[in-house]
């Protein structure tokens, strides 16, 4: 039998845990006793050697280690051998874990208390030992966490406001057996407030609209907000309101329209930024707020006209070339209406003169304006135009524009000169270089197309010469062996358009002398509205020759400045041998303002010899034109409520006289309906401006006769009337009662 053997029991353990074989050499059978027997806790088979347990035992209060010494005897010879057996006792994990305490609490705490502070600790023990004695600590809440020695802590940010403000769940202790067992208790966290909820608002976006037009104190929005935490609630606009319109009640979160000044609702709507803030009464670091957007919706309404606010610059820099065809784009104008919708969307025209045919078309919708003709710049060089801009709400608002449209120059005139043809009697002892004749054209062109430069034809000998920027003719050769010279003078404009004519020259001798004029020239002053047939100058030249008669001649001109067409005509007096000029023509000093004529005097002689002379007549303005207004009907509109002083409109007449005769004053004529009492007009600029504020749904419409009078008295009053003239105004009352409030 072996000497000495260790063997360990689980407890609690069967009664047969061991058996002590032996060997009998001698075959003889063998008999097994316990010669040491601690407490008597072993017992063992006399026959079979098996070790039992007399009583169950415990790990926890009995030893753990046992002693046994086993005798095997053979026979009756009682031939024997021992040997020792150790017991050693093995935990078997029959303890659950037990808590110190069957319920934990703790409380006060805030809140706002973080993850890394420290609750409370629970505690648990296991009466078994090792493995079986080790404890895991578990919590059952989502809300908190454990440490392995049993400190809790919180998860996350816990919330005072949940049901008795109270937090209960379960921990467990859990041993390390191979079949664990668990032990548990239950652990209380009471909370107590501190502000860390900001109010909430019960939407996060109000929508509303309001009139444009509403009046002071017109509620527009409710908002509402509650606080978690139990504080009190005030109110702010925080953004949105920089122009001030709106006011909030900060108790009760009522939003109007401020009462002082009356509001100015614009554009299509507000977004305000209205913040709610806790009074900080359930305690916290500060206070706490929240935002919530309040969209007001402004519905329009038809307060505001059509504005050309480029209109200063259309008429600055509005033309047309002339000779283009019709439907050539001039310009493309743009008006733009603060109302929305189709309060703000615009059609175009224009406004004409009673059975004027327009000179130009305008597109209803995108203001692009072309030419309905063809135009001649020297026929009229600038055309005034009304452009209207009509909004199309049900009672629409006008806006006008009033510009000059420019034709420019086409170079398609060639010059013209002032006579037909030039003559001149030149002494053969004339010295070269002398300047005798000049010659004049015009073109009716404009700017470098009507610069001109004279030259003349080059034919050897080149005997005479002319100025090319002057028109002088002046002697280039002795010309003392010619008698005769005729040569060809071109005008040429700045676009190489020309035309000549034709000059002779005769050569006289010394002792031959043609008539000589008592003046070189002769000028004078006349009114444009001097009758016919009067006699403005009489002039004179004289023979030195034995017959004393004199010829005259008016020569014929080749524009208005020289007599074309004709305006005065020439007399001889045979009483004194003068001769006298008649206006033969009215004459308009807004068409020409300066005569040239031109005056031969030629004398009665074998080879008669002529002289000329210049008449200067210059045409002095009367008033002899009424104005005019730019349109036949002029329709303008107004807000109602508007205050008195507003400006409606604007009306414009002109003038074709100058100075004191072309300057133009306004007035309102008095009329049975009593409308002009409630407009003024600016008598020098033509403003109309209201005198009151006006309600639509006492009168709608008013209807004002404007009159434009010059500043002198009419030169011709039996054939033209008073030099005044009379428009009708039609001024609409807008209606902008439209009011709308929705929440």
């Amino acid at each position: 039998m072996s000497r000495e053997k260790v063997y360990s029991i689980r407890s609690p353990c069967v009664p047969r845990f061991l058996v002590t074989p032996a060997v009998s050499f001698q075959k003889k059978p063998i008999s097994y006793s316990l010669l040491i027997n601690p407490s008597s806790l072993f017992s063992i088979s006399a026959e079979t050697g098996e070790i039992s347990l007399t009583r169950p035992i415990d790990y926890e209060s009995d030893q753990h280690r046992y002693l046994l010494l086993v005798r095997a005897s053979e026979g009756l010879d009682s031939m024997s051998s021992a040997a020792e057996v150790q017991v050693v006792i093995v935990d078997e994990n029959d303890c659950v874990p037990e808590f110190l305490q069957s319920i934990y609490s703790k409380d006060g705490v805030p809140e706002t208390v973080t993850t890394a502070t420290s609750l409370l600790q629970v505690s648990a023990s296991d009466c078994d030992s090792e493995e079986n004695a080790e404890l895991t600590y578990y919590t059952l809440s989502p809300d908190f966490t454990i440490s392995p020695h049993g400190t809790i802590f919180p998860a996350g940010p816990l919330d005072f406001e949940r049901p008795n403000h109270l937090y209960e769940f379960v921990v467990m202790a859990i041993d390390k057996g191979e079949v664990p067992r668990t032990g548990t208790t239950t652990v209380r966290i009471r909370m107590v407030n501190v502000n860390d909820e900001a109010p909430e608002f019960s939407q996060h976006i109000y929508r509303t609209f309001v009139s444009e037009d509403a009046g002071p104190n017109t509620l527009v929005a409710t908002v509402l907000a509650k606080d978690p935490d139990g504080d009190g609630i005030t109110y702010k606009i925080n953004t949105g309101n920089e122009e001030g319109n709106f006011i909030i009640d900060s108790q009760k979160g009522l939003i109007r329209l401020r009462s002082s000044p009356p509001p100015h609702l614009q554009g299509v709507e507000y977004v305000l930024n209205v913040t709610a803030t806790d009074d900080n009464s359930s305690g916290g670091p500060q206070a706490l707020s929240s935002t919530a957007q309040v969209i007001v919706g402004v519905d329009d309404v038809n307060n505001n006209k059509p504005v050309f606010e480029k209109c200063q610059q259309y008429r600055e820099s509005t033309s047309v070339l002339e000779n283009q065809p019709a439907g050539t784009f001039v310009l493309q104008v743009h008006a733009v209406d603060a109302d929305e919708g189709s309060n703000g969307r615009v059609t175009y025209g224009f406004m004409h003169k009673d059975s004027t045919v327009p000179a130009f078309s305008i597109h209803p919708d995108t203001g692009v304006i072309v030419t309905a003709r063809k135009f001649d710049r020297e026929r009229q060089r600038e055309y005034a135009v009304t452009v209207t801009a009509t909004d199309r709400a049900a009672d629409p608002l006008i806006g006008i524009c009033q510009l000059n449209i420019l034709i420019l120059d086409q170079n398609d005139n060639s010059p013209k000169f002032e006579n037909i043809r030039y003559e001149y009697f030149l002494r053969e002892d004339t010295m070269i270089g002398t300047s005798f004749l000049r010659v004049a054209a015009h073109d009716d062109d404009f700017g470098t197309n009507a610069a001109i430069t004279y030259s003349m034809s080059s034919e050897q000998p080149e005997y005479l010469g002319v100025n090319p920027l002057t028109g002088w003719v002046y002697v280039n050769q002795p010309i003392s062996q010619r008698t005769y010279i005729t040569r060809e003078i071109v005008a040429t404009d700045g676009g190489n358009r020309s035309s000549s004519v034709e000059l002779s020259v005769t050569i006289t001798n010394v002792k031959n002398q043609p008539p000589q004029w008592d003046k070189d020239s002769y000028s004078m002053v006349i009114p444009e509205n001097t009758v016919r047939d009067t006699p403005i100058v009489t002039i004179k030249a004289t023979s030195p020759l034995g017959d004393p008669r004199v010829t005259y001649n008016l020569e014929d001109g080749m524009v208005p400045e020289t007599n074309m067409p004709v305006r005065f005509y020439l007399t001889p007096n045979r009483e004194d041998g003068s001769a006298s000029i008649l206006v033969a023509e009215p004459l308009d000093y807004e068409t020409t303002r300066h005569f040239m004529l031109r005056v031969r005097a030629q004398n009665v002689a074998a080879v008669p010899l002529a002289a000329f002379t210049t008449v200067y007549i210059n045409v002095t303005d009367v008033n002899d034109n009424v104005p005019f207004f730019t349109s036949s009907i002029y329709e303008a509109s107004v807000t109602e409520g508007a205050e008195s002083g507003t400006l409606v409109f604007q009306v414009s007449a002109a003038d074709l006289d100058l100075g004191l005769n072309g300057k133009i004053s306004y007035s309102l004529l008095e009329d049975r309906s009593g409308d002009h009492q409630y407009f003024r007009i600016d008598p020098e600029l033509g403003f109309i401006y209201s005198q009151t504020v006006f309600d639509r749904e006492t009168k709608s419409s008013y209807l004002l006769e404007v009159q434009s009078v010059d500043g002198w008295e009419s030169a011709r009053p039996g054939k033209h009337g008073q030099p005044n003239s009379v428009r009708p105004v039609r001024v609409r009352n807008s209606n902008c009662k439209n009011h709308r409030v929705s929440r």
